[in-house]
């Protein structure tokens, strides 16, 4: 059985939320992989943009952290990632 990764593309100030299940740079580009509601999605940025710069600073400290990456109209900073806590199970 083979999982289909569906591959896409932020616009301007939208954001994916999920679970990071892998990250990776290879071939030239930054990639992460996020399970949002039961489904993968790809996020693929070249290497050596601000994008991938960004992702990489955190690296593989991001898989198995709930992330939100969202996509801004700044040339500085063109995405912000925001690590969500976990909640606590009750008890």
């Amino acid at each position: 059985m083979t999982l289909d990764i569906q591959e896409t593309k932020l616009n301007i100030w939208q954001e994916i939320v999920g679970d990071c299940i892998s990250f990776r740079t290879k071939h030239r580009k930054t990639t992460v992989v996020l399970r949002v509601h039961g489904q993968d999605v790809c996020l693929s940025f070249k290497l050596d943009s601000k994008e991938g710069a960004i992702l990489r600073k955190l690296g593989r400290k991001l898989v198995g952290q709930k992330l939100g990456i969202l996509r801004t109209d700044s040339e500085v900073q063109p995405i912000v990632l925001r690590i969500i806590p976990k909640e606590e199970s009750k008890v």
